[in-house]
């Protein structure tokens, strides 16, 4: 098995929450690996949303962290070989998918792409 196979194989172990609250996804550009962290969440006010963001930063950095931990591991045990992944930029947005006028709460997406080179 080449090495973009057996990577592929090592992400499929990799999920969301098993709630469905959040999901990873990933797709490949050239030997950049994008693994991109999607929540749901729920602002209760608008003074509340930078707070809420950045618990939702906190958990996708954990999330993702945790997810290319377990990557490396399933690598390692197809393969025999250590796989080696430097983080080349990060970006995330919230995307508001439902507000009303007539009420302060906003649901929304919250998206972190982390870009990742590997050899």
């Amino acid at each position: 098995m080449d090495h973009l196979s057996i990577l592929a194989n090592s992400l499929q172990k990799v999920e969301g929450s098993k709630d469905g609250a959040s999901s990873i996804t990933h797709r490949f550009y050239g030997n950049i690996l994008e693994v991109t962290y999607t929540s749901v969440v729920h602002f209760s006010e608008e003074h509340s949303m930078r707070l809420q963001v950045n618990r939702e930063i906190d958990r996708s950095t954990q999330v993702i962290n945790s997810a290319m931990k377990v990557v490396k591991e399933n690598y390692s045990k197809i393969s025999n070989k250590s796989l080696k992944l430097v983080e080349e930029g990060t970006n995330d947005n919230v995307e508001i998918i439902s507000a009303t006028a007539h009420s302060p709460r906003k649901i929304a997406y919250y998206r972190r792409q982390v870009r990742f080179s590997h050899s």
